[in-house]
């Protein structure tokens, strides 16, 4: 691009620099200096691969509250399904049930996916394990020939946390736009990349992909990598492969059946035992009674000992 000696030009190219893009001057034009780091829409809209839509629409930004509230307004707006939201900093990031996610400048990786599913309103709870499933196939995949492929233990909590070793590395957050015809799919991910993504008070309990990886992970090649299996997944999906799905998230889950769990719902916490998953992703649980149910939107914490 050649230099521009407007107000608004200088602006844009500070603003770049104060958000730590590196910039390349050379003669009277400037460019992005491009590495595999720097999240830039074009840069990653041309390194997806289109599996499960024609091409992926990209909006980026520096910072806005939420990319899920940023979604929901662009599908209301008629925004088509495959298009990514994703932003350098949230200042309002959301999780599960009313809780804040943290989302410092530059260390992490937040995004929603705005989508328009063709299967039954009903099945769409099981976007959650769409979105869960690729994750743990992209790190898996990222870190398959590094020094971090022997220790990298990666498990599903039920419904929307991703562990490695034990800590949370990942969240997800699925909210539905139903309103008329405006009916879309937003999933909204966190992922933890540089250390500072994760505060001192939370250290012990979550974890980040450079502490996992032993190295410096390149925001924008892991991004690409899982946008790649979240097609892959979400094909299946579409093809009401519902079954097959479960199966593969079940593989990455190691409390879906058997563990012991406490269930907090409205306040009140009690026990139970998982014992399986029904047909669209809900847990199932059983109770110190013997009784069966399922848990739809309870938080699940796992027993670190048999609950009494």
């Amino acid at each position: 691009m050649a230099l521009n000696s407007a107000p608004w030009f200088r602006r844009e190219l500070e603003l770049c620099e104060e958000w730590g893009f590196r910039m390349k001057y050379s003669a009277n034009r400037v460019s992005l200096d491009s590495d595999d780091d720097q999240l830039v829409p074009y840069w990653i809209q041309k390194e997806t691969p289109a599996i499960a839509w024609d091409w992926l629409r990209v909006h980026g930004f520096f910072s806005i509250p939420s990319t899920n509230v940023e979604a929901i307004e662009m599908a209301r707006g008629g925004a088509p399904g495959g298009t990514l939201i994703y932003t350098e900093e949230q200042t309002a990031g959301r999780g599960r049930n009313g809780r804040s996610w943290f989302s410092p400048a530059g260390k992490g990786l937040y995004f929603s996916m705005l989508l328009r599913p063709a299967q039954p309103l009903k099945s769409w709870p099981l976007l959650t394990h769409v979105a869960s499933t690729a994750l743990v196939e992209a790190l898996k995949s990222f870190f398959a020939a590094g020094s971090a492929a022997g220790r990298l233990d990666v498990d599903l909590k039920w419904p929307n946390d991703v562990l490695i070793c034990g800590r949370k590395c990942a969240g997800i957050l699925l909210e539905a736009v139903t309103e008329g015809k405006s009916q879309a799919a937003v999933i909204g991910i966190g992922i933890n990349v540089r250390r500072e993504s994760v505060p001192e008070s939370l250290k012990s309990t979550a974890a980040c992909l450079d502490e996992v990886g032993d190295t410096t992970v390149p925001r924008r090649r892991f991004l690409v990598e899982y946008l790649h299996k979240f097609q892959e997944c979400f094909l299946v999906f579409e093809r009401g492969h519902h079954l097959e799905l479960l199966e593969q998230w079940k593989r990455h889950s190691s409390m879906w059946n058997g563990a012991h769990v406490w269930i907090t719902e409205g306040g009140v916490r009690r026990s139970a035992v998982t014992c399986g998953l029904d047909e669209f992703g809900a847990l199932r649980v059983r109770t110190p009674e013997g009784n069966v149910e399922t848990v739809l939107a309870g938080d699940v914490s796992v027993s670190r000992a048999p609950a009494k």
